[in-house]
């Protein structure tokens, strides 16, 4: 009576690649969270007065027909 051959094991699967693409994908994503937090100071350099605000009075006059007056 035959028995049934024992199935073969797969080969051992090569890690490296693996690792290789991990690494690229981790490079990947550090280039990213670098390049948005440059923008982002970006626009919090753009703001020129402190959170307190502009402390001076603004000078502001009417117009009356087109001239002004002050």
């Amino acid at each position: 009576m035959g028995g049934k051959a024992q199935p073969q094991m797969p080969p051992p699967v090569d890690t490296s690649v693996q690792d290789k693409v991990d690494a690229s994908e981790a490079k990947l994503a550090e280039e990213k969270k670098k390049s948005l937090s440059l923008k982002k100071k970006g626009m919090h350099g753009t703001i020129l007065n402190t959170g307190t605000g502009i402390e001076e009075e603004a000078t502001t006059s009417t117009s009356l027909l087109g001239g002004k007056k002050y």
